[in-house]
């Protein structure tokens, strides 16, 4: 897609939203330590037992665009994994709960870190820990934090809606994250372009819980094309699921979100997808296309001065 195109310039216009409206709110957390949950070991395909990293902390040199298949890690996020003030581990609150695709985050002296690049969620009932948000940053920005370091996610983007569209749920999504995704439109109906579309029957964790928290995972990589290798930021849809009040299975209906964690050898798990939109067919259409990223935008914003 052009630039002018992305921009709703010619022939074609971006729908209306709400974003005037919207309200920016300072949501603190703080730096997620790496952690081992023994009781919750990973037992792999085989029956082995498999040890790690991947459930928090600061991951060096792995930024939006990296190819999740190239790290031997467990549910891994990009940069730093922060998440609330609250609980040891925490519980999904204000900050994971308030948090969009492309909120700028800052650390406890007000410099700009980088932004948010998706989220993990833990597991239900209760979104048992880990519950994450990932921050694509520098890494010589990285490389200045210690788990437990405050942050703050500058959070806006939960209430944006399309205001001439309004069976299509906006979820997860800053306006400028919004602004950058590849929508154009045919028939009257928006049209996304994604990586790939995972048939529902390949869903996993994720299912039944609130599309704000955490992510919904391709629990059968055996669905996607022989020669999708995805990445982080990636744009993925979900055939015959609806994220707009919940994540279920329902036919006729579409999800798409973005590559927020990588694999596990748990059995059962797969790359993890932070919904952004969600709608029926005949209102939002899905092609497949090579680019279909956010992965670029992301490292662009979270280069973005400090001060």
């Amino acid at each position: 897609m052009s630039p002018d195109r992305a921009a709703g310039v010619g022939d074609w216009r971006r729908p209306a939203d709400n974003r005037a409206a919207l309200v920016a709110v300072a949501a603190t957390g703080r730096v997620a330590p790496a952690r081992l949950f023994p009781e919750l070991l990973d037992r792999g395909r085989d029956g082995t037992v498999t040890i790690l990293p991947g459930h928090g902390g600061v991951a060096l040199g792995v930024h939006a665009g990296d190819a999740v298949e190239r790290w031997l890690a467990d549910h891994l996020t990009v940069g730093a994994a922060i998440e609330d003030a609250d609980g040891s581990p925490a519980v999904p609150g204000p900050l994971h709960q308030l948090a969009c695709v492309g909120n700028v985050v800052r650390d406890a002296a007000g410099r700009r870190l980088g932004v948010v690049a998706g989220k993990r969620g833990g597991l239900a009932p209760g979104f048992l820990p880990p519950n994450l948000v990932a921050v694509e940053a520098p890494d010589e920005r990285l490389a200045s934090l210690v788990p437990g370091d405050r942050v703050v996610v500058e959070a806006l983007g939960r209430g944006l809606a399309l205001l001439e569209r309004p069976e299509v749920a906006l979820l997860n999504l800053a306006p400028r994250a919004l602004d950058a995704l590849p929508l154009d439109e045919e028939g009257g109906r928006l049209r996304i372009a994604a990586r790939a579309v995972v048939p529902s029957r390949a869903v996993g964790p994720g299912l039944g819980q609130d599309p704000w928290i955490g992510d919904l995972e391709i629990a059968d990589p055996s669905a996607l094309e022989p020669l999708v290798e995805l990445r982080f930021g990636d744009l993925v849809a979900f055939g015959a699921v609806d994220g707009a009040g919940g994540r279920f299975h329902r036919p006729g209906y579409v999800a798409v979100g973005l590559v927020a964690h990588g694999p596990s050898p748990a059995a059962g798990h797969g790359v993890g997808v932070t919904l952004l939109l969600s709608g029926p067919e005949e209102r939002l259409a899905v092609h497949v296309e090579a680019g279909a990223s956010l992965a670029r935008a992301l490292r662009r914003w979270s280069a973005e001065p400090r001060a």
